[in-house]
């Protein structure tokens, strides 16, 4: 492998992300994950190397002009590929925008990468803050990332770009007791996605509650937390069938993503959902502070907090966060 020297952060090759360099760049999650926690000395939180293999294929699948990577200049002489030190991959539904992926490796940290990559991401469509070059902003969108608490750096960078620190949201995990979160309103029935019956129109039922709690759709994300064995549930009024929300939930035990039209709901909502799977370990959850109703009902059902909060910071606040449970930080 091509040796590191000092700077090669500040001199990397910025490159579209390939299929091929998806292991390369999970090796470097790894190490700068491993890195941040031993400094702050946590120990570094469980993840699938798996399913975040597959989240940078379907990241590279439908927003390919969003992801990047960075490497060193190789010399001819050299056989062997140049090391990924750093890469970031964002996602664009209609005029939202969402850093999902941006990691660099330890050595070459400090040098601007992060910074460069940032920019290499940013939308080809509406552009809601200043450009690098100075020229005038088009349409106006939404930018949004999560960010770990603990890193002021990160959310520093992020700031000075307009994406300001909104809200905390919250890991949530444990063993819930259902009873406690109560039975739904009278009126309201809640419709497996695989028992919606032929008269309902799932996807456009989906889409109106996105609309109203997101701003956009994204019916490539329903499709793909789908296809890794999340299970939905749709929320609908009694007899006129109208859309009230819905949710997700996974044999593992990852609730998400949650999206409601009335609040009240909540905990009715919750007991559903949770009732669903019967997981071998505890339930987790990411419930944004000013969703006050899922987060006071989880952790009386016997939730409580793990690790430091994320942050969500955007260039505008357009996401209902007190009506909705995001799916993961990479992919609300």
């Amino acid at each position: 492998m091509t040796a590191l020297t000092n700077g090669a952060g500040a001199t990397a090759f910025l490159r579209p992300i390939r299929r091929a360099d998806i292991r390369a760049c999970v090796e470097v999650f790894d190490r700068a994950v491993a890195d941040l926690h031993a400094r702050q000395n946590r120990e570094p939180p469980p993840y699938d190397p798996g399913s975040l293999e597959r989240l940078v294929e379907h990241l590279l699948r439908h927003d390919p002009d969003l992801a990047w990577l960075a490497e060193p200049p190789s010399s001819t002489a050299d056989p062997a590929p140049p090391p990924v030190l750093g890469f970031a991959a964002a996602l664009q539904r209609d005029a939202a925008w969402h850093l999902s992926l941006l990691y660099v490796r330890p050595d070459s940290q400090g040098e601007g990468l992060g910074r460069r990559l940032m920019l290499a991401c940013l939308p080809r469509g509406p552009v809601p803050v200043d450009p690098p070059d100075g020229a005038r902003p088009r349409e106006r969108g939404t930018l949004s990332v999560f960010v770990d608490a603990a890193q002021p750096v990160s959310t520093g960078l992020y700031a000075g770009y307009g994406l300001v620190p909104r809200v905390p949201v919250f890991t949530v995990l444990g063993h819930p007791d259902r009873a406690s979160l109560g039975p739904l309103p009278e009126g309201i029935a809640a419709v497996p996605f695989e028992a919606v019956p032929s008269g309902l129109d799932l996807d456009g039922a989906v889409d109106a509650v996105d609309r109203a709690t997101l701003g956009h759709t994204r019916a490539v994300d329903h499709a793909m937390w789908l296809a890794e064995g999340q299970r939905g549930v749709l929320f609908v009024r009694d007899g006129s069938g109208e859309p009230l929300g819905y949710g997700y939930t996974s044999p593992a035990g990852r609730l998400g993503p949650v999206a409601i039209l009335d609040p009240v709901l909540t905990p009715g909502v919750l007991g559903v959902l949770l009732d669903r799977e019967r997981p071998a370990g505890p339930w987790i959850a990411l419930v944004p502070g000013p969703h006050d109703r899922a987060l006071v009902a989880l952790l009386r059902a016997g939730l409580r907090f793990e690790g430091t909060p994320g942050v969500f910071a955007a260039t505008r606040p357009t996401v209902a966060l007190d009506r909705y449970l995001p799916f993961s930080f990479a992919l609300p």
